[in-house]
């Protein structure tokens, strides 16, 4: 059953899944009147498609099992009158027909600790073993407004999270960290980050609940908004601008108007750089590229719309603090250029379409990827998009490059990202694309094999971002097209060649000779001499 919770000032309801009827709230749930925000009247930009919801959410086995087992937990603290919803993003997925496994345990009159205590206590009676619980600390200097307790409920289900319904108070416009204290089911529906993912599933009625009154509209039409004011939403966690590009490029949802404007608020993109952690920043932009129904190309494309590409990968914030000038090849210091990201964007763009066109089915399905086909692809698509920093470097001790400087501090990402977008593919970009000119007229299988030798079982990686930077400099005039095939036919001619001269797995051959020779035949050397 899906509930639209609104007040009576509300405009009256979309039309419901077929076969379901529009129930009023309980005396319960009804909340007083207050005035619906002037945001979520605003016309948003037009939606993609209409998206198909499920009339009802269906529960699996081991769900029915979780949630019966939390009631009956629920049950034996009556007094304390408890309604347990799940909240955000699984709700959203199940009504999108999707399984999801991200269970989030919101409760109106207890806090998340309390309530894994009670769960404990409830296993002890019943004379089964307590469960481990972790508690994450609110931050709100990082923007972690709550504390979480995160606790294994059962094999099937993984890890289920317990946190309170929030309302937030702020001191003052200019002062946005706020006081956090339990709310009700609508105050938290409106501080969370799009409607979209502010929806409720009530545990004990079995339905869906709307609280904002637009969630479920919006989730059919495709569009991505806030329930607040977006400026607001954004400031009171900047990370959530992040979350709407991956959120919109992964369900293929249109950005509102208003959200748009939001994004690239010059406040916005300063909050995002000095109030979110490194690693979060890393952890979304990876969601972005490799995550679930992830699609890169237009992740970034968004980025790039909105301005945010230097706040995510190049913050100018960062480097000052740490007094890390961007330097040329020629050793000057760099001017900040939008323009770079323009060429950033147009090279990842064309790399997704290359591999999008190179799959039998003609579109890029991350999911169905094996792990280490999605790394591949994560550096093949960063080594494109920072293909315009190639012999750029930042000005520390050990002077890095750009790309290394982006993946391990700006993006917190693993070391081995760095080396393999740096090291193996940036670094050899330049001379596999002579040595593929050269090969043209004398096909050298020596300096050949010893150049693939160096860049290693990667070297695909590398031809990959090679023949992606040639076709966009092509340009896009009418004679650009036959520049394009004359590249692409040069790099076929060029992977023939390499499995003509036996040169595959080059990089895995033993040397016929050790160079490091043994102390025993040093002392006969130096006798014979």
């Amino acid at each position: 059953m899906v509930k639209r919770m609104a007040s009576s000032s509300d405009t009256p309801p979309a039309a419901l899944p077929a076969g379901k009827k529009q129930r009023t709230t309980t005396s319960q749930e009804q909340q007083p009147e207050e005035k619906r925000p002037a945001q979520m009247d605003a016309v948003a930009a037009p939606p993609s498609a209409p998206v198909a919801l499920q009339p009802a959410i269906r529960l699996t086995s081991a769900e029915e099992k979780l949630f019966a087992f939390l009631l009956d937990v629920a049950a034996q603290d009556a007094a304390n009158g408890a309604v347990l919803r799940v909240a955000g993003g699984w709700v959203r997925d199940k009504l999108l027909g999707r399984d999801s496994d991200d269970v989030d345990i919101v409760l109106d009159r207890m806090t998340g600790s309390a309530f894994a205590d009670l769960v404990n206590s409830f296993e002890t009676a019943q004379g089964r073993a307590p469960h481990a619980v972790g508690v994450i600390k609110a931050n709100p200097e990082q923007s972690k407004h709550l504390e979480t307790a995160t606790m294994q409920l059962g094999d099937q289900m993984g890890w289920v999270d317990f946190v309170n319904l929030r309302a937030e108070t702020y001191a003052s416009e200019d002062h946005r960290i706020p006081q956090v204290e339990i709310g009700t089911p609508r105050q938290d529906a409106e501080r969370r980050d799009f409607t979209v993912n502010s929806l409720f599933y009530n545990l004990a009625t079995r339905e869906v609940e709307d609280f904002t009154g637009c969630g479920l509209d919006d989730l059919r039409s495709g569009r991505l908004r806030t329930p607040l004011e977006p400026r607001v939403t954004f400031l009171d966690d900047p990370l959530r601008v992040l979350r709407a590009v991956r959120f919109a490029s992964r369900f293929d949802f249109a950005l509102d108007a208003e959200l748009r404007a939001a994004a690239q608020l010059e406040e916005v993109r300063v909050a995002l750089v000095r109030k979110v952690s490194r690693e979060r920043v890393g952890k979304e932009l990876v969601g972005m590229l490799t995550g679930s129904a992830a699609h890169p190309e237009r992740a970034l494309r968004l980025l790039h719309e909105l301005r945010l590409c230097g706040s995510v990968f190049l913050p100018s914030a960062l480097l000052e603090e740490l007094k890390m000038p961007v330097c040329r090849p020629d050793g000057q210091v760099d001017e900040e250029d939008d323009g770079v990201w323009d060429r950033g964007y147009a090279y990842a763009s064309e790399m997704y379409q290359y591999l999008a066109s190179s799959a039998s089915s003609g579109t890029l399905d991350v999911n169905s990827l094996p792990s280490e086909a999605q790394h591949d692809l994560q550096v093949r698509i960063l080594a494109a998009f920072l293909l315009p920093f190639r012999g750029f470097y930042v000005r520390d001790k050990r002077r890095r490059s750009v790309a290394t400087f982006v993946i391990q501090d700006a993006l917190k990402l693993p070391n081995r990202d760095a080396k393999d977008v740096a090291n193996v593919v940036l670094d050899n970009v330049g001379a596999l694309q002579a040595a593929i000119v050269s090969s043209l007229d004398a096909f050298d299988r020596v300096q050949m094999g010893l150049l693939l030798r160096s860049i290693g079982s990667q070297w695909e990686l590398c031809r990959d971002v090679a023949l992606v930077q040639e076709l966009v400099d092509c340009g896009a005039s009418g004679e650009a097209e036959e520049a394009r095939e004359a590249v692409s036919q040069r790099y076929n001619t060029f992977v023939e060649q390499v499995q003509d001269a036996g040169l595959l797995d080059v990089w895995d051959l033993k040397p016929l000779l050790n160079v490091r020779c043994p102390s025993y035949l040093q002392s006969l050397c130096l006798r014979c001499g």
